[in-house]
């Protein structure tokens, strides 16, 4: 008798708990959903990427709808807030382009690539061969504001201006050199001393 009511007191809480979703399915609807933050991403884009749809059960919008935002390397941040019942606001945060690259790219100020940024990106051109040198391009745009290129290679870096450039085989002697002041010309700097020519 008592293997009974057991069963049948499971049966009825599983009735209960089935209708309760059913309902949340039907009684609370998403009847708004706002994106904040948005500055280069398209809103249609970034609802088709989280499902975040008009009529969608809202007490069934959670969090984990954001991850497939939190991929993108344009998000820096993204959170979900449900303001009151039917509501959904979506929070983001992009990231920065700050230096152009070769091929359409940009350098984030954090250091994050972001595909087709160079447009937006209001830092010095890059140029250059090998692996790209991330964080020493950054210092170097941050030390030389004026700068109108920043090429790398193998063999060095080389900062350019209107009328002169810098060239080191480490970014770290160009950061050193970065308080002086600009000559006209090329000016070549090594461990053991500085080179001039016109």
């Amino acid at each position: 008798m008592g293997d009974k009511m057991g069963a049948m007191r499971t049966l009825l809480a599983m009735l209960v708990l089935a209708t309760l979703y059913v309902a949340s399915l039907v009684l609370f609807p998403v009847e708004r959903v706002e994106v904040v933050g948005l500055k280069r991403l398209k809103e249609e884009a970034v609802l088709a990427r989280t499902r975040l749809l008009p009529g969608e059960p809202w007490l069934w919008v959670l969090p984990n709808r954001l991850h497939p935002l939190r991929q993108d390397p344009w998000v820096a941040e993204a959170h979900l807030e449900k303001p009151r019942v039917g509501q959904v606001r979506l929070v983001l945060r992009e990231r920065e382009p700050f230096l152009p690259l070769e091929g359409g790219a940009a350098l984030a100020t954090d250091g994050t690539l972001l595909p087709g940024g160079a447009v937006w990106a209001p830092g010095p051109e890059v140029k250059g061969k090998g692996p790209l040198p991330t964080q020493a391009l950054l210092a170097l745009a941050r030390a030389y504001p004026e700068a109108k290129r920043l090429r790398y290679t193998p063999a060095g870096f080389w900062v350019e201006w209107e009328r002169g450039s810098l060239f080191a085989p480490t970014a770290e002697l160009l950061l050193k050199y970065a308080q002086a002041g600009r000559p006209e010309g090329k000016v070549f700097l090594y461990s053991w001393g500085v080179s001039v020519s016109p």
